[in-house]
């Protein structure tokens, strides 16, 4: 036990210690003007389908069966990738290949895939098992988002190319006449996006050559197009963006050469041994300008599979949530055309909770749809600390997200061994740069919001690592100019909520 005495010390030692922390983490000084700068454009795609039954293989039975439409809705996700569901939009996974059992020996969840007989007749239709798919598709239409239909396989799958690439490409023209013509007992739905593969740079998900690559690429893409002059194709979806590998440079000139249709550009990344969200901005800017060099200028710049360094075992669930805020808010000044996060229905599939810190940071930013005539601002900057404004078309709600993220110190300055990671016997991936970065002014907000003079309501709601999305406070304040302060530290979220009064 500690004695008095040293309680005593110990209690004014701490006590000095938060004087002076709290000295040194200044407010950040933030301004909302009362100027309109832009209109806010669907923004909040997910890996990850709403519906019962659509959780990863490890996925308890319990929380995989709980329907999350509800909270999708609530959070306006607009935007839903079909890749990772382990059956249901694959189509010819052959799961039992990497579990290492015989071909004779499929997996259970072959029985999902939509052409699990590869020997069948792809121009019958009863060689198609559409069942656990239209209940994916359902699930996504039944919020109001759009899918992205990835043509390909999920990660655990046999990475050979199919054998048969006229037949492959036969199959994925029926199934945009399944979802969009309504052949085989189908619908009408208008998919709109259609990705060919997923990460051919990366041997977990594709061992034949790019050639092969290419020829899939080509032989699908006109059949899409064949099926649904409408459709949108987009690829070669890399996982290393910042590597001039064939399926970057090459890819496009081959592309080129061809005339084939390339309407949407697809690249991932995990923010690798940073956890710096401005990666996604640095590497936008190279893909977009890699674009543009090639005649591409008008092939959109996706990215659809994104999150923080994949080995990381430390960050909070706060710290994660505030890493997607602040780069969801970065990203829409960024020449990124559609996002999509990896992966976010774990962190709404809850047995009877409500959705974890990353779920309503998601849920936060979506709320800002709410209100999107947005407003400039003052006070960001691309370190983390992020700020976005908007205010509805009625002008009688004005909503602020404030975003407090920080980069832990063993993720900053020069990497000792270089900017290429080494992952053993599965691939080689150059990163950005780490930067140094010395934070300061980010110990919470000094806000100040220019509004027409009258009665406001002012609601704020806040996540930290001891907070979920709670409300903190409820004012009432008078216009022209609202001030509201908090000293919150990093990672936290604030969701500020400003609503017009009668005198």
């Amino acid at each position: 036990m500690i004695s008095t005495g040293r309680q005593m010390v110990f209690f004014l030692v701490a006590g000095l210690c938060a004087v002076i922390c709290h000295a040194d983490a200044a407010l950040r000084t933030v301004s909302v003007e009362d100027a309109v700068t832009g209109q806010l454009r669907p923004f909040n795609g997910v890996t990850g389908a709403p519906g019962a039954g659509f959780g990863g293989p490890e996925t308890p039975a319990a929380v995989a069966d709980i329907d999350i439409s509800d909270a999708y809705r609530a959070a306006h996700i607009d935007l839903i990738r079909t890749h990772d569901h382990f059956g249901p939009g694959d189509i010819d996974a052959r799961f039992g290949v990497n579990m290492q059992l015989p071909m004779s020996v499929p997996s259970a969840r072959d029985a999902f895939n939509i052409f699990p007989d590869v020997s069948a007749d792809p121009k019958e239709e009863k060689s198609y098992h559409f069942e656990s798919t239209d209940r994916l598709i359902a699930s996504i239409e039944g919020i109001g988002a759009e899918p992205i239909f990835r043509i390909g396989r999920s990660i655990g799958a046999d990475p050979t190319p199919p054998a048969d690439l006229e037949k492959y490409a036969e199959i994925a023209r029926r199934i945009v006449m399944h979802y969009n013509q309504g052949w085989n007992h189908g619908f009408h739905y208008r998919i709109r996006y259609w990705e060919i593969w997923n990460e051919p740079d990366f041997k977990v998900f594709w061992t034949g050559t790019p050639q092969q690559y290419y020829e899939l690429y080509e032989k699908t893409a006109l059949a899409i197009k064949a099926a649904d002059p409408a459709a949108l194709i987009g690829g070669p979806t890399i996982s290393k963006p910042l590597d001039a590998t064939p399926y970057r440079e090459a890819f496009l000139d081959f592309v080129k050469a061809k005339k084939l249709p390339l309407d949407f550009f697809v690249w991932h990344y995990y923010s690798m041994d940073a956890n710096d969200p401005n990666n996604f901005i640095s590497i936008a800017k190279v893909i977009r300008n890699l674009l543009d060099e090639h005649g591409f200028k008008n092939t959109k710049n996706f990215l659809d599979e994104w999150n923080t360094d994949l080995f990381e075992r430390d960050m909070s669930k706060a710290s994660r949530a505030a890493f997607a805020a602040s780069s969801l808010i970065y990203m829409l000044d960024a020449p990124i055309d559609a996002q999509a996060y990896y992966r976010a229905d774990p962190s709404f599939r809850n047995v009877g909770k409500k959705p974890d810190a990353i779920g309503n940071a998601l849920t936060a930013f979506g709320a800002m749809r709410n209100t999107p005539e947005l407003l400039r601002t003052s006070g960001s900057d691309d370190a983390g600390f992020a700020v976005m404004a908007g205010r509805s078309k009625d002008r009688q709600t004005l909503q602020v997200l404030i975003s407090n993220y920080q980069i832990a110190p063993k993720s900053l300055g020069p990497r000792a061994n270089g900017d290429v990671l080494h992952i053993p016997n599965i691939m080689d991936v150059t990163m950005p740069a780490r930067r140094s970065l010395a934070y300061h002014d980010n110990g919470g907000y000094d806000l100040s919001v220019h509004v027409p003079a009258g009665k406001y309501l002012v609601s704020r709601y806040r996540i930290t690592d001891s907070e979920n999305f709670v409300q903190v406070d409820q004012t009432t304040q008078i216009g022209p100019v609202l001030h509201l302060q908090a000293a919150v530290t990093a990672p936290a979220i604030e969701f500020i909520k400003i609503q017009a009064r009668s005198p």
